[in-house]
């Protein structure tokens, strides 16, 4: 009998976030919306799916150890990206000031490229530290991209998101015995 692995709810929420925001960044299904509805439903699900989900994978790498020599490693990545997206949520839901969010980015960025570094140490590359290098470019791409506003920055970052989303897939398949 093969152990559980909670890494498979944390990917599933994320492949299932960044997707939603990558097609909603790029302009697919968009036209013609409730953007008053859509803000909520991609509040929701940043919350839900990519919030809660890599919230409860990062505790139990912490308090189980289920990541195997990388746990504590993978706990903080996961931990790190659950708080992201509950916080990227709460803006959808209860709006804030998107300069101060771009500042959080480029926070975000700094600890992410740590993340990048830490996995090609460990010879993690593909995928993870090719994921992480995709999330290195998409919180570069958000910074400005919330400072301005710029459409084109927005449709990059949902390029970004929608790679991560494919590419975070060959790490879910493993973890689901695919």
């Amino acid at each position: 009998m093969l152990p559980v692995n909670p890494e498979a709810i944390g990917l599933f929420g994320l492949i299932a976030t960044v997707i939603c925001f990558g097609l909603e960044q790029v302009g697919v299904g968009v036209k013609g919306a409730d953007h008053a509805k859509l803000t909520t439903s991609l509040g929701l699900i940043a919350i839900l799916f990519g919030g809660c989900a890599q919230l409860f994978t990062a505790l139990c790498m912490y308090l189980f150890s289920v990541g195997g020599g990388h746990s504590i490693y993978l706990g903080t990545v996961f931990g790190f990206f659950g708080l992201f997206w509950v916080l990227v949520g709460l803006f959808f839901l209860k709006g804030g000031d998107k300069k101060v969010y771009a500042h959080f980015f480029a926070c975000g960025l700094v600890l992410c490229l740590g993340f990048t570094v830490k996995a090609f140490q460990d010879g993690l590359v593909w995928p993870l530290g090719v994921d992480l290098i995709v999330i290195d470019l998409l919180l570069a791409v958000l910074v400005p991209a919330w400072y301005t506003g710029s459409p084109a920055l927005t449709k990059l970052a949902g390029a970004c998101n929608l790679a991560i989303g494919v590419i975070s897939m060959f790490l879910l398949f493993p973890a689901i015995g695919l």
